[in-house]
C-alpha cells in the first residue's frame, strides 16, 4: 500500500489528524492504523449491566468547556450530545460535605481548613490552609500572580537562584513547605501526580475549581469523540482510499525505514489479534509493509519507544523523547443495587483518602439519566489513583475473576454480569476495595457490588495514564519542535504526551491542530476561534520555531501560549 499520509494511533489526536487531512485533501491517500481492535486510545468507555445510561470512563472522563476550547468547539461542531459531569457543586447537590479520611480521621471537605481537626503537624504559616491553598501560597510567595502568566513569562521566573523550569516540584516544595505540609497536600489532593517531582513550570501554577466550574462529558461515552472522528474519516469524505481501507485495526507499527524517492518511509506493521479484549501479536503472521510520503505518529512516549527506526537516533530526538514522565494510573468501578452513599449526604463529586483507593467518585442512578430505565442501580468509581498506590492493586490482579451476582433490576439479554475486559477485576481486589470504601465512609461493612470493571494503563503500548514534563527541560522548545523533530524528515509526533495540556484531551488536540496548520498548511477550521492560541507560532522576525522564548536571531518574542490548561487542581 502506498500512501500520501500514514497516521499511526487510533486515539483522539490520530483520529483528528486523519479526519482533518481528509477534509482538506479529499483525493489524498490517507490511512489510519491502530494497534488494537478499539478506537479511542486512552479514552475508553465501558457500560456495565443494569446501568446502560451511566457510563464507566476508565480513561479520560471530562472536560471544562470554559477552558478546553478545542474540545468544546469540536464536540459542538460534530453535534455530539453532552451531559453534565457531576462534581457536586453548586448546591443543593454541593460537595462541601464530601469525605476526607486521612491518617485514620474522618473529616468533611469544609473541615480541611480547621487546624484543630486536620491530623497533620503543619507549620504556623500553613495552618488553616487546604491542600490547593497551600500550593497557591507557595506560588504567590515565589511570584505573585503566577497563575495568570503566559508560558513565555513563566519560563523567565526565577526561584531560589535558578530558573523555575530547572526545579522539580517536590524539590521546590521541600524548600517552601514543611514535610507535613507537603504530605497533607499530597494525601488530601488525591493525585500523586499533582505533587510529583515534575517540572515546576507546569506543576506550580494552581487554581482551585470554584462551585461554578462546569464539567461536561459525552452522553454516550467520552470515547465517542475519537470514534466519531474515525467514523467520519472512514465514511463521509469522498476520494482517496476506498472506505474499507482507510481505518486499519490490529496493526502494530514495529519499524520505520527511512529512504528516498516518492515514498521515502517504509512502515512495517505486525498484525495483532484481540481476543477477550486482550491484544497480542498474531503468531506466524507476515508483516504488512506500507510506503508513505509522510507519517504522523499520534502516540504516547512508551509507544514511540517500542518502534525500531534510525529516526529515533537523531541526537535531539534521542535526548528529548525522555523529557516527559510516564505516570502510572488505574480506575476501579463498582456497581451497586442502590446508592447507599446518599444516606451519608453524598451525591456527587469525590471523597479522598490516604488508603490505597485514594479517590472515590459518586455517579448517578440509572433511573435519573435521560432515557434511563426504572432501576436504582448506581455506579461508584471506588478507586482512582496513580503512581505510589498503583503497585498495591497490581499485587491483587492475579486470582479468580470477580463474577458478581444478578441484580434485581437488569435489562433483558444480558449474559455477563461482569464485563469482559483486558484486566479482569479479581475477587480479592473487589473484597479489599469494598472494605476500604467502607472505612472511608465510617461504615462497618457494605454490600458487595453486583458488578465491577477495572482498567490499568501501565502496560504496553501505553505505559501510563498521562505524562508530565520533567524538570530541567525547556518544555516550551520541546513541545514545539517535537511536532516535527527532525528537520529533513517528514515524520510528525502529536498527542497528549508532549503538550501544554498534559492529562487532558485538549492537549492532544492542541498539538494535532498546530502541527497540521504549521506543517501541512491547513487553514484554521471555521469552528475554532481565529484568536485561539495553540502552540507557539513562528517568530514574526526570522521564522525561527524554537519555542516560546526570545528569538536568538532577531530578539523578538514568540507568541505565548494560553495558560488555561495549566490551571488545574486535578487531572482528567
Amino acid at each position: 500500500m502506498d500512501l500520501d499520509v500514514a497516521v499511526v494511533g487510533g486515539g483522539v489526536s490520530g483520529t483528528y489528524c486523519a479526519w482533518r487531512l481528509q477534509q482538506h485533501s479529499k483525493g489524498s491517500r490517507i490511512a489510519l492504523f491502530e494497534y488494537s481492535d478499539r478506537i479511542g486510545g486512552r479514552l475508553y468507555t465501558v457500560t456495565l449491566p443494569g446501568l446502560p445510561h451511566v457510563k464507566a470512563e476508565v480513561g479520560g472522563m471530562r472536560y471544562i468547556p470554559s477552558q478546553h476550547i478545542m474540545v468544546a468547539n469540536l464536540v459542538d461542531h460534530l453535534k455530539l450530545k453532552t451531559k453534565e459531569f457531576p462534581m457536586g457543586a453548586p448546591p443543593p447537590v454541593g460537595a462541601n460535605c464530601n469525605l476526607f479520611y486521612l491518617r485514620g480521621r474522618h473529616l468533611r471537605l469544609h473541615e480541611l481548613a480547621d487546624p484543630a481537626k486536620v491530623p497533620y503537624n503543619l507549620a504556623w504559616n500553613e495552618r488553616g490552609l487546604g491542600p490547593t491553598n497551600l500550593q497557591v501560597q507557595v506560588m504567590n510567595t515565589i511570584y505573585p500572580g503566577m497563575a495568570n502568566l503566559s508560558l513565555c513569562d513563566t519560563m523567565k521566573v526565577q526561584a531560589f537562584g535558578k530558573p523555575l523550569w530547572k526545579w522539580g516540584f517536590w524539590d521546590l516544595m521541600f524548600k517552601s513547605l514543611s514535610n507535613e505540609g507537603y504530605q497533607f497536600m499530597k494525601d488530601a489532593g488525591g493525585y500523586d501526580a499533582n505533587v510529583a517531582n515534575a517540572n515546576a513550570v507546569t506543576q506550580l501554577p494552581a487554581t482551585e475549581y470554584s462551585d461554578e466550574t462546569e464539567f461536561l462529558t459525552l452522553a454516550d461515552g467520552y470515547d465517542q469523540l475519537p470514534i466519531q472522528l474515525a467514523d467520519r474519516f472512514n465514511r463521509d469524505m469522498p476520494g482517496g482510499l476506498p472506505e474499507g481501507e482507510r481505518v486499519l485495526m490490529n496493526h502494530r507499527l514495529a519499524e520505520i525505514e527511512l529512504g528516498t524517492g516518492e515514498y521515502p518511509y517504509t512502515l512495517h506493521f505486525e498484525p495483532t489479534v484481540t481476543v477477550a479484549n486482550k491484544t497480542r501479536k498474531a503468531e506466524a503472521a507476515a508483516r504488512v509493509v506500507v510506503r508513505a510520503k509522510k507519517v504522523i505518529l499520534a502516540m504516547p512516549r512508551r509507544s514511540l519507544e517500542l518502534i525500531k527506526s534510525s529516526f529515533f537516533d537523531d541526537p535531539w530526538l534521542k535526548a528529548n523523547i525522555p523529557s516527559v514522565l510516564i505516570q502510572s494510573a488505574f480506575k476501579l468501578f463498582l456497581a451497586y443495587e442502590s446508592p447507599w452513599w446518599r444516606a451519608l449526604g453524598l451525591v456527587a463529586g469525590r471523597s479522598v483518602t490516604d488508603l490505597p483507593i485514594r479517590q472515590t467518585y459518586y455517579f448517578g442512578t440509572e433511573c435519573e439519566q435521560e432515557g434511563g430505565l426504572p432501576f436504582m442501580n448506581s455506579l461508584l468509581m471506588a478507586s482512582y489513583n496513580d503512581i505510589s498506590t498503583v503497585p498495591f492493586w497490581k499485587g491483587l490482579e492475579l486470582g479468580k475473576p470477580y463474577e458478581g451476582y444478578k441484580p434485581t433490576c437488569l435489562e433483558p439479554g444480558v449474559d455477563r454480569i461482569v464485563p469482559q475486559t483486558e484486566f479482569p477485576a479479581t475477587e480479592l481486589m473487589i473484597e479489599v476495595a469494598n472494605k476500604q470504601v467502607a472505612s472511608v465512609h465510617a461504615l462497618p461493612e457494605l454490600p458487595m457490588p453486583y458488578s465491577a470493571v477495572y482498567h490499568t494503563w501501565n502496560e504496553d503500548p501505553y505505559g501510563g495514564g498521562w505524562h508530565e514534563w520533567k524538570a530541567d527541560y525547556r518544555l516550551d522548545e520541546v513541545m514545539c519542535r517535537m511536532r516535527k523533530p527532525v528537520d529533513d524528515v517528514d515524520i510528525y509526533v502529536v498527542g497528549e504526551a508532549y503538550s501544554y495540556g498534559q492529562g487532558w484531551v485538549e492537549g492532544a488536540l492542541d498539538t494535532a491542530e498546530s502541527m497540521l496548520e504549521d506543517f501541512f498548511d491547513l487553514k484554521r477550521p471555521h469552528w475554532l476561534p481565529s484568536n485561539y492560541a495553540l502552540l507557539p507560532n513562528p517568530c514574526p522576525g526570522c521564522g525561527d520555531l524554537e519555542g516560546c522564548i526570545e528569538c536568538k536571531d532577531c530578539g523578538k518574542t514568540l507568541t505565548s501560549i494560553t495558560p488555561s490548561c495549566l490551571k488545574k487542581a486535578q487531572v482528567s
